[in-house]
């Protein structure tokens, strides 16, 4: 909802879009902020109690969530430029080839080996992705608010922030998995 706003110009200027994805992207980031301060109540809370039953886990390096910060920072910055570019149904959908990278990337840096029901449901997504790009493709042209070429750059980019992504997971699954950290303190120190 938050590219739907609109602004009356001016000096009597016609009304506009409110079309600036990196403040929605600050947005989510403040979001995931938000959470390092409920993690410290939470525990300031439990350490009060008679019994405290939270583990605030190990301490780590802050550092260490450095790389997959960025990578979230960058694709999400990408994906709401892509969103202002192409419709929100495309959007969606589109972002359902993280599957492909995550588990191409998995298999390249992590030495994982996908079972052939995981392979298989990689193939089903591709197939899925392409109509998807397709239908944008031959119907694009129809829609007033975006010209054939802003759509398929929009599809594009939602593709490549998906592989930064998928560059993320790796990471955080590499290096950070690893260390015993709460997920809200995890949250909140990637944010």
């Amino acid at each position: 909802w938050a590219d739907m706003f609109s602004a009356k110009g001016c000096h009597d200027d016609p009304k506009h879009m409110f079309s600036h994805p990196f403040v929605q992207a600050v947005g989510m980031f403040l979001g995931e902020l938000s959470c390092l301060v409920v993690f410290y109540i939470l525990l300031c809370h439990d350490r009060r109690s008679p019994e405290p039953k939270m583990n605030p886990g190990q301490s780590f390096n802050p550092l260490l969530f450095f790389p997959p910060a960025m990578c979230d920072m960058t694709a999400t910055s990408i994906m709401y430029v892509a969103l202002n570019m192409t419709s929100a149904s495309s959007f969606q959908m589109l972002r359902g080839a993280v599957i492909i990278f995550t588990g191409l990337l998995s298999v390249a840096f992590l030495g994982r080996r996908l079972a052939p029901s995981q392979w298989f449901g990689i193939l089903i997504t591709i197939m899925g992705l392409v109509i998807v790009g397709l239908s944008d493709f031959f119907s694009g042209h129809r829609d007033d608010t975006h010209k054939l070429s802003d759509i398929i750059t929009g599809d594009l980019l939602i593709i490549m922030a998906q592989i930064i992504v998928s560059v993320q997971m790796v990471l955080e699954e590499k290096f950070v998995y690893k260390h015993d950290v709460h997920p809200l303190r995890a949250v909140g120190t990637e944010g």
